[in-house]
């Protein structure tokens, strides 16, 4: 399941080429990505919040995740900012008990130089949540103030990042979406991983309200997997970037919606798991009533050009969904051979798209994508 084959970037196509006809970026066994990150240094292993900051501050880029590690009350983000962190691997130890609660990790370029990415990037085999208690015991949070603490916390964020591989981790109960990736990074393979959330968050009492960008809304309704481009000028089309395979994952069940696609993003043999379904309302801290419910499970946005196959929709509802946040950006959905069973709401038909995909690659057929994949999915 780990094994890749050497990342072959090709010239790029042009966009009429990207949008209508054959794709060729790499030559792997999965997607885009092929990194062993920093695999051949020499790891230092940790077992505690002290433990990792020393490594991290020592440099090490490879680090082995041993046993459960609470970041505080607080929360604890690891700023991974310059290209000193090529080459990086952060992987739990053999046997799947790595867990990183309260703590996010953070790779982010955005600082450098323009056209300028950190490299080579691994994370696998560990399970990242938040703590539910933690998040409503904390203040009213704004965004852009200095009550922010929970506004951007996910397990893992990718910006301005390029070859990065996520695979064989759980996500769960974090307080933005999951993961995401994000401001021009590039050639990123998603695989084997679980993302979701739990009846405790999706029904949690109190039900925290907060304002994330702008507005107010409550914390339980924040049921988010992934984003993959900030916004349509972070997209696809708009930078000619966000190269994202995303494969072999279980989202599911308790999520609202996502992952949202503003990227050129190949997604197949993955289970999208609405099961059971949620319903009903809630009262948020602020009296008001919010739904609770599942808006969407594949959001395809503003620049995106979305290829999607092999797939297993399960109770999901509006499973493809049209999102355009700018009329300046086009988009562009391909699907075949997915399964759609016991789905509700409206869904978007992608066209037929013949050899849209040329890199190497094994789907899983779509009726055997839910044992397979939740046999296989999150650390091991």
């Amino acid at each position: 399941m780990f094994t890749q084959g050497l990342l072959q970037k090709a010239s790029v196509l042009s966009l009429g080429a990207l949008l209508w006809g054959s794709v060729a970026y790499a030559a792997d066994t999965g997607g885009f990505s092929n990194t062993s990150g920093g695999d051949n240094y020499s790891a230092t292993t940790v077992s505690s919040l002290s433990q990792l900051r020393a490594a991290f501050n020592a440099g090490s880029h490879h680090i082995i995740i041993r046993g459960t590690i609470y970041g505080g009350a607080q929360l604890t983000t690891l700023t991974f900012a310059n290209t000193n962190w090529n080459n990086t691997t952060i992987e739990g130890a053999p046997g799947g008990q790595a867990v990183l609660e309260n703590i996010q990790l953070k790779f982010d370029g955005e600082q450098l130089s323009s056209g300028t990415n950190i490299e080579n990037i691994k994370v696998s085999n560990i399970t990242f949540h938040g703590n539910i208690r933690d998040l409503q015991n904390l203040p009213t949070q704004v965004h852009g103030s200095s009550n922010n603490v929970g506004i951007n916390y996910e397990g893992v964020s990718l910006r301005r990042i390029s070859n990065a591989l996520i695979t064989h981790c759980t996500f769960y109960d974090t307080s933005d979406d999951l993961m995401s990736v994000a401001l021009s990074s590039d050639y990123v393979t998603i695989s084997y991983n679980h993302f979701y959330f739990t009846h405790d968050w999706t029904y949690m009492s109190p039900d925290p309200v907060w304002n994330w960008v702008g507005s107010y809304t409550d914390l339980a309704g924040e049921r988010l997997a992934m984003v993959i481009g900030a916004n349509s000028s972070d997209s696809y089309i708009g930078t000619g970037r966000l190269h994202v395979t995303v494969h072999h994952n279980w989202f599911g069940p308790y999520m609202r919606g996502r992952p949202l696609f503003r990227g050129w993003v190949h997604v197949y043999s993955n289970y999208f798991d609405n099961h059971p379904a949620v319903t009903g309302s809630r009262t948020g801290s602020d009296g008001h009533s919010y739904p609770v419910a599942q808006y969407e499970a594949i959001q395809i946005n503003s620049g995106s050009v979305v290829v999607s196959e092999d797939n297993y929709f399960y109770y999901t509802n509006n499973s493809n969904t049209i999102s355009q946040d700018s009329s300046g950006y086009s988009y562009r959905f391909y699907e075949r051979n997915n399964i759609y069973n016991n789905t509700t709401g409206n869904s978007a038909t992608g066209s037929s798209f013949g050899n849209a995909v040329s890199y190497s690659y094994t789907p899983t057929a779509a009726a055997s994508v839910p044992n397979y994949v939740q046999s296989n999915a999150g650390p091991q």
